[in-house]
């Protein structure tokens, strides 16, 4: 089976050129703060998703309980996610960024109040999850309609490189590390308030600190300029004539218009649409981890949901690492032939798993895998699924950046989204269920066919396909000189 690679190899001329735009788009200032904030709020979001789990994450339900808690983060995306993508096209992105993260640092604090009102109803903290997601679903497209603004034609390119590698640090820092570190650095503790005495848990205090933390993000915003967000197009529909836009059966017309025109967008560009769906699996995959992380711990390492960190930390460190060296990586093996080998190491990797209670079992009955020999392997394999995730997560996400147009950029994100949001849902809720009644060792195995058999079609779907994009077949053009100069830096 003969696996399609790019079309234009880049030229030495080229890569020198990379990273001297690599170095001049950190020293924009606007770019640099709004790369800041991104990479920050995305990884407190992913730290409080991860709280949430280890709040629900108990015997006998844990693994369904758990996926409650992700579809809970996961739902508002798909009613609302290609409906706020048409709405934030049409608004200010510097309003829309700051005000989305002052209303989720509201809700943070609800939910740390929640939990010391009552820890065993877990409801609200659902419902007030769901909320942040849903204020979230105005954040992301505001957030990646914002870099064309900021920076100029000839820095796009390494600009969504940076933005692709801190949302792969988002995840990694936030769902992987910080909860389990903020959780370890917090000891419990009790305090009295009236008559009243509240007792505060270890994980309790991470939604303060993601609260404090948005504040951050909120700053970081403010110092942008206005004059760095102005769009024509915005300022084209604010003044509309003909009033059409006031009138909510008309605007609901238009949104409607908005979402369909994304689908089109998506589907008339065969690699958009590799690429939107394959970075909406690696995503449910990703979920999926987060929901049985804790089931595999007390299953397969016979240890407490709340060791998860041993799990996670692993495979972090592999993502992490994986994102810092994935320019020079890509360049030497091609985009398309990275995610495949990607997909295949990530179907291997998780088989193996549950093999090694069984090898460890075989090998020491008496320490099982609680053997060092054993131990190492499984953190080895862990580490080795975070980097094929890195492998597939990033060149996906460069695909999707380069082929969606500027003008639609934040319907395609939103309607990524959506279908990422759609396909996590029923996948979360069958997890939670077949580990339940049939087994977690089970289910490891029909998701490693399933990733085949996606590798599998998305090797003929685009096969033969150029897969570099519009922009940065522009960008490979220029000579390499060319590259550098800053087009949009003294903005503001």
């Amino acid at each position: 089976m003969s696996i399609p690679t790019e079309q234009t190899e880049k030229s030495t001329h080229t890569q020198q050129a990379n990273v001297a735009s690599f170095r001049h788009v950190l020293k924009n200032r606007n770019f640099l703060l709004l790369w800041l904030a991104q990479l920050i709020s995305l990884t407190i979001l992913n730290a409080a998703n991860f709280g949430l789990i280890v709040l629900v994450n108990k015997p006998p339900n844990g693994a369904f309980m758990a996926g409650l808690a992700i579809i809970a983060f996961t739902l508002p995306a798909i009613p609302f996610g290609a409906i706020a993508g048409a709405i934030v096209d049409r608004l200010n992105k510097r309003l829309v960024l700051w005000v989305s993260n002052l209303l989720r640092m509201v809700t943070m604090l609800l939910m740390f109040v929640s939990v010391l009102i009552d820890r065993t109803n877990v409801w609200p903290l659902f419902g007030l999850m769901f909320l942040t997601s849903l204020i979230g679903q105005f954040f992301i497209p505001a957030e990646g309609a914002s870099i064309p603004l900021l920076v100029g034609e000839r820095e796009l390119m390494p600009a969504l490189s940076l933005f692709n590698i801190s949302m792969t640090l988002s995840q990694a820092i936030g769902f992987l590390v910080l909860g389990s570190v903020v959780a370890k650095l917090f000891p419990p503790f009790s305090f009295l308030l009236g008559k009243q005495v509240f007792h505060v848990e270890s994980t309790d205090m991470l939604f303060v600190i993601v609260a404090v933390l948005y504040i951050v993000c909120i700053g970081l915003i403010l110092a942008i300029p206005k004059a760095a967000f102005q769009e024509k197009h915005v300022q084209q529909y604010r003044h509309e004539k003909d009033g059409a836009y006031l009138a909510s059966s008309q605007a609901l017309r238009t949104l409607w218009k908005d979402i369909v025109g994304g689908w089109e967008i998506v589907r008339a560009d065969r690699v958009l649409f590799f690429a939107v769906v394959q970075l909406s699996l690696v995503g449910v995959l990703m979920q999926l981890i987060g929901e049985l992380a804790g089931t595999f711990v007390q299953q397969i390492l016979n240890r407490p949901a709340e060791d998860m960190s041993l799990v996670l930390v692993p495979a972090a460190v592999g993502l992490v690492g994986a994102s810092v060296l994935m320019t020079q990586i890509v360049e030497k093996v091609g985009r398309i032939r990275l995610t495949v080998i990607g997909f295949i190491s990530l179907a291997v990797g998780f088989v193996l798993l549950p093999g090694f209670k069984l090898l460890g079992n075989m090998l020491d009955p008496k320490h099982g895998l609680e053997s060092p020999l054993i131990l190492f392997c499984v953190i080895l394999i862990l580490f080795i699924l975070g980097v094929a995730m890195a492998c597939v997560n990033i060149p996906t996400q460069t695909l999707m950046q380069e082929h969606a147009p500027e003008s639609g950029r934040a319907r395609v994100f939103s309607l990524q989204s959506m279908i990422y949001s759609a396909g996590t849902i029923p996948v979360l809720l069958f997890a939670g269920a077949f580990t339940t009644w049939i087994g977690f060792p089970q289910l490891i195995i029909l998701i490693s066919v399933s990733l085949l058999g996606f590798c599998w079609w998305g090797i003929h779907y685009i096969k033969g396909l150029d897969t570099s994009g519009p922009r940065k077949r522009e960008a490979e053009e220029q000579p390499a000189y060319a590259i550098v100069p800053a087009q949009r830096e003294d903005v503001g």
